[in-house]
């Protein structure tokens, strides 16, 4: 298979059950699958070895849900604001990402993950009404850009300000794909030339694509029959327990 002695049968196991996971909340909540794989995968390997298995399988899921949304393509200019300042702070993020230790990036990990899941349950939104605002698209696209090159999270603060503008189903759904797929070349390629991945991840990555697949159908097959309401609560409260057991592993570490 062309993997480092690192992937033994129960560490690939893992594996395809966390991207059977991650695919099935991707199409049962529309997003949530590089929160739930990365976060989960970084308790048993690093950060940048999780983030390089997820690049090829997350991209491959964006891609599926971009191509069902692209009635919405002649309303994707107007976010482009929002894009190029993306970009932008990925750029930046890389840097601050290269500087860290992993004990630091667990604890960033966490937090993002319980602000993140409390933001979303407590049903907060921004003070936003549509159309966006080229400003504040900008805005929100150079701090989800500095969270996704530091992390490879890019889901806050631009899914809270998304909802904020009421983008319908079909908008929001493609709008959020380029998104991800933009930070997920951009992540994926920088821990390249960094680095800190390799043939074994990008091989890996490939094997993942197909429990991340599977998930996904069950995932939107579900959708069709369960409160998207009820799925987005039950994702959340699985990213906040995520993220308080990495703060209580990093804070137990230092204390003892």
């Amino acid at each position: 298979m062309g993997l480092d002695p690192y992937y033994t049968w129960p560490v690939i196991g893992a594996l395809l059950g966390l991207y059977l996971l991650g695919g099935f909340v991707k199409g049962a909540a529309a997003f949530g699958q590089p929160l739930v794989t990365v976060s989960l995968a970084a308790m048993f390997m690093p950060v940048p070895i999780a983030i390089g298995i997820s690049v090829i399988p997350s991209i491959l899921v964006n891609l599926i849900q971009g191509y069902a949304s692209r009635q919405a393509a002649p309303r994707l200019p107007r976010y482009w604001p929002f894009y190029l300042a993306l970009i932008i702070g990925i750029l930046i993020g890389l840097r601050i990402f290269s500087m860290l230790d992993q004990g630091a990036l667990q604890v960033i990990i966490g937090c993002l993950l319980i602000v993140f899941s409390a933001v979303q349950l407590s049903g907060l939104t921004p003070p936003l009404s549509p159309p966006p605002r080229a400003p504040v698209l900008a805005a929100t696209g150079l701090v989800s850009g500095l969270l996704a090159g530091t992390t490879s999270f890019v889901a806050f603060p631009s899914l809270p300000v998304f909802i904020a503008y009421g983008l319908d189903r079909r908008l929001f759904a493609l709008v959020t794909s380029v998104m991800f797929t933009i930070t997920l070349l951009m992540v994926g390629g920088g821990l390249t030339v960094l680095g800190l991945i390799g043939r074994s991840e990008l091989v890996m990555g490939l094997v993942c694509c197909i429990p991340s697949y599977l998930g996904q159908r069950v995932g939107l097959a579900v959708r069709e029959r369960m409160s998207v309401s009820a799925l987005s609560i039950l994702v959340n409260i699985i990213l906040a327990l995520i993220g308080v057991t990495f703060l209580v592993r990093n804070f137990a570490k230092m204390l003892f």
